[in-house]
């Protein structure tokens, strides 16, 4: 049905005119889809190096815990979260061979997979390692959202602030299949992020010209569609399933060459502000404010539901000179005296006070009867649970937002428990996004039986 001009008047006694309020037939389709039923969306959010695990609380109790002094920046939103403390990663349960060291694999661990051979360092030994085998929670809950949603131009976003280099300790995001390795380079320049999304958003002219070069190049990506799978009849199995995974990946790019504009009111373009170095250590807040901005508007636009922000890469020694520091964040957490734990509560307390801002974008939003943030899952993790050890039975992850599938305002203690794996929590994460009908995910030995975890709904 075509909505009603927001222009619309009421003629009244003597012709006056009577200006409409804003009614649901004056909103695109799309708007008042959202208030019948607003689509679920879920960020993975990392930060790197561990933490301290003794400083995390000053208390444990599921409704009373009390939060340390680097997690201090979450008190306001206490209401909005469940803590997941002392969560195992379970890499000891694979043989030498299929794992890399805990900063490795542990920055693969939303793809809980066991990692093939390679040419990568591993920490501490003689041996070499290659990227894991299989793909990241992000990419799998992506292409279900997809599967749903045939017309959505992201099957996800993968962001992460810091160097551009892309190898096994900063790769975080992987398409798999199972079996193969297949990292996922991320995109690490948010004004170049902003253009290619929303270029043309405003701008009646610049969107023509827009559409003009889309329909070009998916002229040209139709031959090349054409072309491979005229192929696929004159190959073996094996070339033929490579050759299916490349048609995938060319699908992926086919849905993002459409028309830019769509009908969410609270969807528009903004001033991403002037251009900054990217890969400078001091531009860090502005890059990362400015991908939160974009990630907020991208779900606003629908143009994603699933996206992975990460503040850098595993073993990132980024310098903070803004909180009076010259050694890189790495160096300081490998140290395990006190002035180096100062160090380290201090970068993560400012890294959390950081965080919060993405939150404040996403209720920024307007969405049916409340915001973007109400009907957002944003899952906080780690690569390790403190540096100075490697550990990884000790994690933490923090589950955020205003979904309301998860009973939140609580923090529980998993020590002890039989079931507390990682990949267990990414079950869960499924279960949050609708799809309940998931009930293992990555490698059985990385998981704690099958399910999610219990005691989180």
């Amino acid at each position: 049905m075509k909505p009603l001009s927001r222009r619309t008047l009421l003629r009244g006694l003597g012709g006056v005119a009577l200006g409409l309020p804003l009614l649901d037939a004056m909103q695109p389709s799309f708007a008042r889809a959202q208030s019948v039923a607003a689509p679920k969306r879920i960020i993975f959010s990392f930060k790197p190096n561990g933490d301290q695990v003794a400083m995390r609380f000053t208390q444990k109790g599921e409704t009373n815990f009390a939060f340390g002094e680097f997690l201090a920046p979450l008190e306001p939103y206490r209401n909005d979260l469940l803590i997941l403390d002392n969560v195992d990663k379970k890499f000891g349960s694979l043989p030498d061979e299929e794992r890399a060291d805990n900063h490795e694999q542990g920055g693969s661990t939303l793809a809980p997979w066991p990692s093939g051979s390679g040419s990568f360092p591993i920490g501490g030994t003689n041996r070499s390692i290659g990227y894991v085998l299989g793909p990241s929670v992000d990419y799998e809950i992506g292409g279900k959202v997809l599967a749903d949603n045939p017309t959505m131009r992201y099957r996800h976003l993968v962001y992460r602030v810091g160097n551009r280099d892309n190898n096994i300790w900063n790769l975080h995001s992987h398409q798999g299949p199972v079996g193969t390795q297949s990292p996922i380079p991320p995109e690490t320049d948010p004004w170049a992020a902003y253009t290619r999304l929303f270029d043309g958003l405003d701008d009646g002219r610049a969107r023509a010209e827009v559409v003009k070069r889309l329909a070009k190049r998916r002229s040209a990506l139709d031959l090349v569609l054409a072309e491979a799978n005229a192929l696929k009849t004159k190959l073996g199995p094996g070339d033929r399933a490579k050759l299916e995974k490349h048609t995938d990946s060319l699908r992926d790019i086919e849905r993002t060459l459409t028309d830019p504009m769509v009908g969410n009111l609270s969807c528009h373009a903004f001033d991403p502000g002037a251009r900054l170095d990217p890969y400078s250590d001091d531009n860090h807040q502005a890059v990362a404010q400015l991908f939160f901005r974009i990630i907020a508007m991208a779900f606003a636009c629908d143009l994603t539901r699933v996206v992975q922000y990460n503040w850098s890469g595993n073993t990132s020694n980024r310098v903070y000179r803004n909180l009076g520091f010259s050694e890189g964040h790495h160096d300081i957490s490998h140290n395990g005296d006190a002035d180096a734990f100062t160090k380290v509560r201090a970068i993560h307390r400012h890294l959390w006070t950081q965080t919060t801002q993405l939150y404040e974008q996403l209720k920024l939003i307007d969405e049916g009867n409340g915001t973007v943030y109400d009907n957002t899952t944003i899952v906080h993790w780690n690569e390790l649970a403190q540096g100075d050890t490697h550990s990884i039975s000790e994690c933490m992850v923090i589950l955020a937002g205003g979904s309301n599938f998860f009973r939140k305002g609580r923090y529980l203690d998993l020590a002890g428990q039989s079931r507390r794996a990682f990949s267990n929590v990414l079950v869960s994460c499924f279960h949050a996004m609708g799809y309940s009908d998931v009930t293992a995910f990555g490698d059985p030995r990385l998981a704690s039986g099958t399910g999610p975890l219990s005691g989180l709904t």
